[in-house]
């Protein structure tokens, strides 16, 4: 089988437990560290040699694509366009669900405040029992999951909302059926956000977070958050597979 294509934008924001979902279920990988500028693929190259993209997060905005800042970002965005039109499977993650609905045509704009640790979400029922990725949540709770975010996006049209919360209405969502954007982060680990927070403490209390509360958090609330992992991938594999046979 073709593998998956992850785009990842920083060095420490990685799969994380990600790799243990594609491992499980016998897939395989290609990493394109795009924030080194590497070489990328070509539309041709994408089809050819991949069964489904993985964007991940990033400490960059998708309006900062204007700027040329990010040469990558464009390259990245174009991609993921093509990705849309050949309707591969695609999971975009926190900046990676921004990229994905910028594609799909919503507006990307700065959020009304920061989302940073750990905050409740709540999945739409009627959406949700219905798609592959969340089909298998308890629809019923609010979950508490891991943000790090500051930017929000419209619901691309055509897309419909899959999770949301108070302050940012798009949690989650679906486009064409097998592209999904996530704000959220489910992949993290124990030692993902003990390096986040690490590294970003002083910034977090400068905006009046507690680091030390969110590392608290974390025996809490990450049990969950890694079984939402394991069934978001569980669906989006199954969404490979039904891909994969229909253009055999």
């Amino acid at each position: 089988m073709k593998k998956i294509l992850v785009f990842q934008h920083a060095e420490t924001e990685t799969l994380g437990n990600l790799e243990k979902e594609i491992r499980l279920q016998n897939l395989e990988y290609e990493i394109l560290e795009v924030y080194r500028n590497p070489q990328f693929p070509t539309g041709k190259e994408l089809e050819e040699k991949y069964s489904a993209v993985i964007s991940l997060g990033g400490p960059m905005s998708v309006y900062e694509m204007k700027n040329g800042r990010y040469p990558w970002m464009e390259k990245e965005f174009l991609l993921l366009r093509e990705a849309l039109r050949l309707k591969m499977p695609i999971l975009g993650i926190c900046l990676g669900s921004q990229l994905l609905a910028h594609a799909a045509g919503a507006e990307v704009r700065k959020g009304p405040k920061k989302e940073i640790g750990w905050h409740w979400i709540r999945f739409d029922d009627w959406f949700s029992k219905r798609n592959p990725l969340t089909f298998q949540c308890d629809l019923s709770k609010q979950h508490i999951v891991f943000h790090w975010h500051g930017d929000l996006f419209d619901l691309p049209v055509e897309g419909y909302r899959l999770a949301w919360n108070d302050h940012y209405p798009v949690q989650m969502f679906c486009y064409q059926g097998n592209a999904v954007g996530i704000q959220f982060h489910p992949e993290m680990t124990e030692e993902m956000i003990k390096k986040w927070v690490a590294s970003e403490r002083d910034g977090l209390h400068r905006s009046g977070m507690d680091p030390e509360k969110i590392l608290d958090e974390i025996p809490s609330y990450l049990p969950d958050l890694a079984k939402l992992c394991h069934k978001f991938f569980y669906g989006f594999a199954t969404l490979i597979r039904e891909n994969v046979r229909r253009a055999a």
